[in-house]
């Protein structure tokens, strides 16, 4: 199972995680899948709102300089391909600025946030380009070090 503790707080939607919540210092694991209960601002006339109770996928993961409102997303240093399998890899300066992981989900705006320890310097992400979810190329494997 891929986890991630999360930080997150809005009136519009809930999240419902399970205790299975794991951080290790050298591994960042982003929860695999996440129920959100979403609801309508407003509907048009004659429309009723249903939810649907579809687990939202893993479907990409960023990392920030910075915390990520501030939108300072990192592009990857490297990427290597083989075959269907494509690596993603971050390298973190260790600066200032703290890096920050965000786990994104298919179908809901919900991320889920972590600042990384000042401990770890690079990330890689695996994703596989024969599967996708929401429309990305699904994600195997997250390693950090």
């Amino acid at each position: 199972m891929r986890h991630i503790s999360c930080r997150w707080a809005g009136p519009a939607v809930t999240l419902s995680l399970g205790l299975n919540i794991l951080w290790a210092a050298d591994n960042v694991r982003c929860q695999a899948e996440i129920k959100v209960r979403q609801q309508i601002v407003a509907a048009a006339s004659g429309w009723s709102a249903l939810l649907d109770d579809m687990p939202h996928l893993l479907a990409g993961i960023t990392f920030y300089e910075g915390k990520p409102e501030d939108k300072a997303s990192l592009a990857p240093d490297t990427e290597r391909k083989s075959g269907n399998k494509v690596v993603s890899t971050w390298l973190f300066s260790g600066g200032p600025q703290s890096t920050w992981v965000a786990c994104r989900y298919a179908w809901t705006s919900v991320l889920l946030t972590r600042e990384l320890p000042k401990s770890i310097h690079t990330c890689s992400a695996t994703y596989n380009s024969r599967e996708n979810v929401g429309g990305l190329p699904a994600i195997e494997k997250i390693d950090c070090k």
